[in-house]
């Protein structure tokens, strides 16, 4: 069995409003209208979150391997410091049972309930303190493998450097990223977070619907980082 823990990302936020638009007319502002904090993604109706998790990558991957999976967490959302609670409390629930072969990690903003002053002197104790806690949790709670990938590229670049083994990039149309920023990169400018610019290969949801202000993974997106996490273990 895979465990998945991760952030919005790895839920799978935003496909619901794939499903909006394309089976029931939906347009750019009403979906804008429920985009969170305007509501709960997972107060949607059940065909909504059917999509999401046929559609996101903890499904894909598990299904290309053959592999029962678990989220880490059951609603949207997460923050590196929840993620080694996660693992100590899931480790807690299995008693003992040796059910979780691998984790997969997707580590989110390091700034996000982050306690300690945002220094430059600072951010790379704090980002390996955050990546040192959660491989703790996977090796010593759970006893378990672990890979992770990273959102942004500065905690991408020390995973990539302390714990090259558990680092995973990402492909696409065969190139290598470091991190998911990196995906959307148009000029040497980073555009993830720049819903009026929409990317030619609609890896986000403001790719693939007009006018919606979310940027969260497309099922294009999804797909794309279930066959990064696919060709790492194979």
């Amino acid at each position: 069995m895979i465990l998945f823990v991760g952030c919005s990302f790895t839920w799978g936020a935003g496909l619901q409003f794939e499903y909006l638009s394309k089976k029931r007319g939906w347009t750019s502002d009403e979906i804008n209208a429920i985009n969170p904090p305007n509501s709960y993604l997972e107060h949607l109706d059940y065909k909504c979150d059917e999509y999401r998790k046929k559609h996101h990558f903890p499904n894909l991957v598990a299904k290309e391997m053959n592999m029962g999976y678990v989220m880490g967490k059951l609603g949207n959302g997460g923050t590196n410091y929840e993620f080694p609670k996660i693992l100590k409390y899931t480790s807690t629930e299995l008693a003992g049972q040796e059910s979780i072969q691998l984790v997969v990690i997707q580590f989110t903003d390091w700034v996000r309930s982050c306690p300690e002053p945002e220094s430059d002197n600072h951010i790379r104790k704090i980002i390996t303190t955050q990546i040192d806690n959660i491989n703790f949790g996977c090796e010593s709670h759970l006893k378990s493998k672990w890979i992770g990938f990273s959102w942004f590229r500065d905690l991408s670049d020390i995973l990539k450097e302390k714990y090259p083994k558990n680092y995973m990039p990402l492909y696409h149309k065969g190139k290598e990223y470091d991190s998911m920023e990196e995906l959307i990169v148009v000029d040497g400018n980073w555009r993830f977070d720049d819903s009026s610019f929409q990317h030619k290969d609609k890896l986000r949801i403001c790719d693939v619907i007009k006018g919606v202000d979310d940027t969260h993974l497309s099922s294009t997106g999804h797909k794309v980082i279930a066959n990064s996490i696919v060709r790492r273990l194979k």
